[in-house]
């Protein structure tokens, strides 16, 4: 029997999902596109689990606060998944803590540029 406080358990829809890690749903589809998240699925739909929204909170950290790219990103986690490298340790655990603990919320999308005819 699977443990109501097990963090693997999928029990989010995407739109649950996304305001628990600060982003928009299309961020979560992204991410699983780039291969840096693999929710469950069940009858076609996506399904998160609270370590998936903490993996989340971990790229939007390196994204953000450390610029890295996606394609840095998926390296990253992969040596980390080797247990070559971790997150915490290769960027300052405290600053990796607060920032997934806290969570940032989702910037507005970029300004419209204003094209004026000339």
């Amino acid at each position: 029997m699977t443990s109501l406080r097990d963090p693997n358990r999928p029990r989010y829809f995407i739109s649950i999902a996304a305001e628990l890690a600060s982003v928009h749903p299309r961020t979560l589809r992204i991410y699983e596109e780039e291969g840096l998240l693999c929710p469950q699925r069940r009858n076609n739909l996506r399904l998160y689990s609270e370590a998936d929204i903490q993996r989340v909170r971990i790229i939007r950290f390196l994204t953000r606060r450390q610029g890295v790219n996606l394609a840095g990103v998926k390296v990253i986690l992969q040596l980390e998944a080797l247990g070559k490298i971790r997150v915490y340790d290769l960027f300052g655990g405290a600053d990796v803590e607060r920032f997934v603990e806290e969570g940032e919320l989702e910037e507005p999308a970029a300004a419209t540029v204003d094209r004026r005819d000339r």
